[in-house]
C-alpha cells in the first residue's frame, strides 16, 4: 500500500528517520520510501510502500498527516487536457478502491456520506485550483464505490489533490485534527508547532535516564514531546512570562513523574551545575526582546547558563532564526557546547535552522572545525 506522511519544510529527512527507528519490520514488510515532494513553504510529503497496519504510521510524532494514496497521474498537461486526465485518473474504481477500503476498515465500514476535497498546485498551468479540485469531486462523486456528497467542510471523508508540475497525488487522509494537536489544552500565539517539537526531542536521543531541561518552554509543547518520546527522570521547565506558565501547567497536568514547572528567567537559571543532561530550546526569533536587551545578548547570557547546567556528554537541541548569530554567542559564551549538526527548517514561513550540540568537558573546549556549510538554496 502507498502512503503519504506529510510534515513541515525541511524535515523530510528527519521523520524519514524517525520511521527507520520506530517501525519495526521483518524485511517483507518494512517500509520503503518511494520519494519526498514539497509544496514550496507549506509541506514536505513522503511517499512510502509499507505493508504493516497504518496504525503504526500514525503513532510518529514528526508528521502532522497520514494520508493513504488513492491514485496518481503523470505526465498532466497543463491546460484543459489536463483536467481530463485528472477526472479519468481519479474516478477509476479498480485504482482507488484498495485505500478506499482501507479508509473504511479505520471509520466503520462507511460507505456513504460527505466528502470534500483540498487542491493544492505546484508549478505553472492553465487552470486554476478549484478546477483542480472540481475535477477530483466530480470524479468522486460519480465514480467511486459508495454514494458521497460534496460538502465545504466537515466531511466524513477528507481527499487531497496535490498536483506538483505533471505529476497527480490523490490520496484519503487517514488522520485528523488530533495529530497535530497532541491534546494540548492551552496555546498561545506563536506556540512551537508539536511536530517541530518531536523532532528537537528525537535528536536529543531520548534515554530513560535524562534529566530533561527546556529553558525557554512557552506552553510546554517540548516537554509534551519528550514525555511521549519514552522513559525520563525528571522534565524541567521554565518561562519568563506568567501566562505561559500557567499555560505549561495546564497542559503537563496529566503527564506522570517527577516535572517541576516554574516562572524564571532563562538567563538566570535556579539549578545546581552539571545537574541536566539532556536540554531543547526554542530560542527567541526576533531582534529586540526588552529594553536594553537584544537577541545576541540574549543568547549569550542563556547558553551560558544552559553550559553551567548541563552535564559533560549531555546534549543541547537549539531552533533559532538566525544561526550565525548563535554561533557568535556559543563561541563567546559556551564554548564547551560543541556544534555537531544542522537542519534547516522553516517555521511559519521563515527560515530557521535546528542546530545540535554536545557539552564537552572543560578542558576540551578549544574551537572544534568548523561544520561545513550547507547549501543556501531555498524554494
Amino acid at each position: 500500500m502507498l502512503y503519504l506522511l506529510q510534515t513541515l519544510p525541511g524535515l523530510a529527512a528527519l521523520t524519514w528517520r524517525e520511521v527507520e527507528q520506530k517501525i519495526h519490520t521483518d524485511e517483507r514488510t518494512a517500509p520503503r520510501q518511494v520519494g519526498v515532494r514539497n509544496v514550496p513553504g507549506r509541506n514536505d510529503l513522503i511517499l512510502l510502500d509499507y505493508q504493516g497496519s497504518p496504525r503504526r504510521l500514525l503513532e510518529l510524532r514528526t508528521i502532522e498527516d497520514v494520508f493513504v494514496v488513492a491514485t496518481r497521474g503523470f505526465k498532466i498537461a497543463p491546460d484543459e487536457r489536463g483536467l481530463r486526465q485528472i477526472h479519468a485518473a481519479t474516478r477509476n474504481e479498480e485504482v482507488v478502491k484498495p485505500a478506499l477500503t482501507l479508509w473504511q476498515r479505520l471509520n466503520g465500514g462507511k460507505r456513504n456520506g460527505s466528502f470534500r476535497v483540498v487542491a493544492r498546485m505546484v508549478g505553472k498551468h492553465r487552470f486554476q485550483r478549484y478546477e483542480l479540485g472540481r475535477a477530483v469531486s466530480d470524479a468522486i462523486r460519480d465514480g467511486w464505490p459508495g454514494r458521497w456528497q460534496p460538502v465545504n467542510e466537515e466531511a466524513d471523508l477528507e481527499v487531497w489533490a496535490t498536483l506538483i508540475e505533471q505529476e497527480l497525488i490523490v490520496a484519503i487522509r487517514l488522520s485528523d485534527a488530533s495529530l497535530r494537536i497532541r491534546g494540548k489544552i492551552a496555546h498561545l500565539p506563536a506556540s512551537l508547532r508539536p511536530a517541530l517539537a518531536a523532532t528537537m526531542v528525537m535528536l536529543t536521543q531520548p534515554a530513560a535516564d535524562d534529566i530533561f531541561l527546556d529553558p525557554m518552554a512557552g506552553v510546554g509543547t517540548i516537554l509534551l514531546e519528550r514525555a511521549a518520546a519514552g522513559p525520563f527522570t525528571a522534565l524541567y521547565g521554565g518561562d519568563i512570562s506568567p501566562a505561559a506558565v500557567t499555560a505549561m501547567q495546564a497542559n503537563l497536568r496529566g503527564i506522570h513523574g517527577q516535572i517541576t514547572v516554574r516562572r524564571w528567567n532563562a538567563t538566570k537559571l535556579p539549578l545546581p551545575d552539571a545537574s541536566v543532561t539532556k536540554v531543547a530550546v526554542n530560542l527567541p526569533f526576533g531582534t529586540q526582546i526588552g529594553e536594553g536587551e537584544d537577541l545576541e545578548e540574549l543568547y549569550h547570557d542563556v547558553l551560558r547558563q544552559i553550559a553551567r547546567v548541563l552535564k559533560p556528554g549531555g546534549r543541547l537541541v537549539t531552533l533559532v532564526a538566525n544561526q550565525q548569530l548563535l554561533d557568535r554567542a556559543r563561541t563567546h559564551a559556551a564554548p564547551v557546547l560543541r556544534a555537531t549538526a544542522r537542519h534547516r527548517v522553516l517555521v511559519l514561513g521563515h527560515r530557521a535552522t535546528i542546530c545540535e550540540h554536545i557539552r564537552v568537558p572543560d578542558t576540551a573546549a578549544a574551537p572544534p572545525p568548523p561544520i561545513p556549510a550547507e547549501d543556501d538554496d531555498w524554494e
